[in-house]
Order: C-alpha cells, then structure tokens, then sequence
C-alpha cells in the first residue's frame, strides 16, 4: 500500500476513567478563551473533545444510556470508538468518529446526570446514580475498558472526511454538518458554535428569533450550516467555483457545498488576520439583520416580503438572498448606520414578489445559486 495512505492507526485498551478524564479535559478546553500556553498545550494534549452543545441537548434516551453502563458492570464488550487526531485552539485533541453515543452514557452517568432505569438484567440498579451504588462496584466500573482506535495521520481534508463517513454507520449517525464540524476545525468554526448556541439559549433575542433555532436544527447543527453558507456569502458572493479532485473548476450548485468548501479553505489556511475580518464581516452583518428585524420580526422568512406563514420561520434561500445584498451592499458606499429599514423593506419586498421565489411555473429548488444571483442584481436600492 502506498505510504501517501498511511492513516497511522493506533488501537489501544483504556479504562473508562481515562476516557471521562480526557473528555473532562475537553470540556475545560473549550471554556478556555484565550490563548493556551505551552504548559496548556502539553496538559491539554489527547483531550477528547465533544461539541460545547453535546451536555445540553442530545437524541438518545436514558434507557439507552442505562443500558450501556448495565453492560460494561456485567462485563458484556463495549463496541469499540473511533477518534482522529485534530488541532483546535493549538492542541492536539481527538474528535470522535464513531462511539458518541457511549462515551455520553459513561461520561453523564459518572457524573451524576441521570438515574439508571429500565434495566433488564441488574434490576436492583434502577433509580440509582453513579454515587448511588456501592463503592466495590463504582471501582469496578470505572476500571472496565474499551478498544479506542484512533486515526493519528490523514493524507488529507478529503479523506478524512472520507473515513468519517465510512465509521459513522451507527444507530445515533452524525449528520453530514456534524461530521464537517469535526473534521474542519478552525477558529471560524469555534465562533459559529459559540455563536448557534448563544443565541439557541436567547430564543426571544432579536437575532434568536431571526435565526429561529428549533432544537432540531440545534441538535444536528443545521442552523451552524445555514451560517456557513452564509458566511461563505458574505466573504465571496453568491456566484463561486471551486476545483475538484480532478482539478476541473465547477460551480457551487448547492447550499451544503457553500458549507463545505467555505469550512474546508478555513480549516486548510486561516490566519488570524483572516479570522478577525471574518468576525467583523458577520458582526456587521448580525447588525444589518437586527436592523431589519426592527420592521419584519422574521428577516429570514418569505414575511420579509409580506407573506405571512405559521411555521418555518428561517428559509436558507432568503438567508442567501439577504447575505448576496449584504455582500453587493458591502462594495459600495452604503450607509450600514443610517439605513432606513422600512424603504429597504419595501424595495426587497417588490423586488422578491417579483422574483422566482414567487413564480407559480418555477419548480426548481429555492436555493438555486443561478437564480438567487439574478435576485442580487437586480437589487439597487441607496439609503
């Protein structure tokens, strides 16, 4: 086999008390804001890290969660997990592939979140926390080991993520942005995790109801997707291309490939110059839609443009229109301060009636790169 498709492989046996103790090191990375020092880099080292919202929400019941800790105190073989070597903040940490599910279950459980139940087994254990049972069989519990297969070496950004999708074949798979989260880490990435879930716990901010997060979109972070294709935007316009594998240049034909290709170039070579741009781009931006929200409470929704709906209340099509006018805006001497919301309202709002959005012959998908940049041309408003 060809050395370029070395993955560096390395299996080993740890105790769960390793793992909860590498992943309580990851958690107190990630509340760690500024720079590490290289005391910090080296403690930090093999940390597990988790994503910042994987305490608060999750899609697995405690049933199953009691169920796992049932087997590793029968000694029933935990199924192995997975990790890759990853950079974020300047360490050298380990994403998780594929074994979420279980490292959450250890790790809740032996800190005191939840109470087994519904076990089939070891019935004497329901309603019990980990502080509940018996110093012997907490001893013994925490000593029990499982495989961890760990990726140290990828020949690229493609094949990871290529192996990430082969592992993620589990009964709680990761969604295609969470994948993508794990695998392009950047400083970027960390502000649009921070970002989601400042505002997931603000619902009734004005960027929380702009944004809309339901849980769903929180949980699979979709809503850390539909930033990307808007950041992506914001930095480079509607109408992008990018090279293939083949060294052919193609169009960005859809939404999720804005996300993608925008995490992939952050992820590859972002400076720090870069990175504070990036910051101020979306910071204005945020600004521009609370703006906005001052005369429609839902800028990202067809109510923008007068149409009044119950439900969806964040559209990625209007997120892209509003991002490629922000960007057209952005070139010109347009007075971001001083706008008046209710003209600009007014303009967008004839200017969307009368678009393809609107058009009972166009059945395309709404998020049409092509017919979203004929939108953004047509945009002339001035303040």
């Amino acid at each position: 086999m060809e050395s370029t498709f070395n993955i560096n492989r390395k299996d080993e046996t740890l105790t769960w008390q390793t793992i909860i103790d590498r992943i309580s090191l990851g958690f107190e990375l990630q509340d760690i804001e500024e720079d590490l020092t290289d005391d910090q880099i080296l403690k930090f080292n093999d940390a597990i890290v988790i994503a910042p919202d994987y305490q608060r929400e999750y899609r697995s019941s405690v049933s199953d969660e009691s169920s796992l800790i049932e087997s590793a105190l029968l000694e029933i073989p935990i199924p192995p997990i997975f990790l890759a070597s990853h950079k974020y903040k300047g360490a050298q940490v380990l994403n998780v592939v594929d074994g979420q599910h279980r490292l959450r279950a250890f790790y809740r459980f032996f800190n005191d979140n939840y109470e087994l139940k519904d076990l089939k087994i070891l019935k004497h254990f329901n309603g019990k926390k980990m502080t509940d049972i018996s110093v012997s069989d907490r001893a013994e519990l925490i000593s029990r080991t499982v495989i961890s297969i760990t990726f140290r070496d990828f020949p690229g950004k493609d094949f990871e993520l290529e192996i990430f999708n082969r592992y993620n074949k589990g009964t709680k798979p990761l969604t295609q942005q969470e994948i993508r989260h794990a695998v392009f880490g950047s400083r970027t990435n960390d502000m649009v995790n921070d970002f989601c879930l400042k505002i997931y716990n603000e619902p009734k901010s004005v960027l929380g109801k702009a944004y809309a997060i339901s849980k769903d979109r929180f949980q699979k972070k979709a809503c850390q997707e539909n930033v990307f294709v808007i950041l992506s935007i914001l930095e480079n316009g509607v109408i992008q291309e990018h090279e293939n594998e083949k060294g052919v240049r193609q169009r960005l034909a859809k939404s999720p490939q804005y996300a993608e290709t925008y995490m992939k170039d952050k992820s590859l070579s972002e400076s720090n110059h870069g990175y504070e741009n990036t910051h101020r781009l979306f910071q204005s931006f945020n600004k521009f839609i609370e703006t906005l929200a001052t005369v429609t409470e839902y800028p990202f929704s067809r109510e923008l443009y007068g149409i009044s709906l119950r439900g969806n209340k964040f559209q990625v099509s209007i997120s892209m229109i509003l991002s490629g006018i922000f960007h057209k805006l952005n070139s010109t001497s347009f007075d971001f301060e001083n706008f008046d919301a209710n003209d600009l309202r007014k303009y967008i709002m004839d200017l969307l009636n009368n678009s393809y959005l609107e058009d009972p012959q166009y059945k395309a998908s709404t998020t049409n790169p092509i017919e979203i940049a004929k939108v953004v041309d047509e945009f002339g408003f001035n303040s």
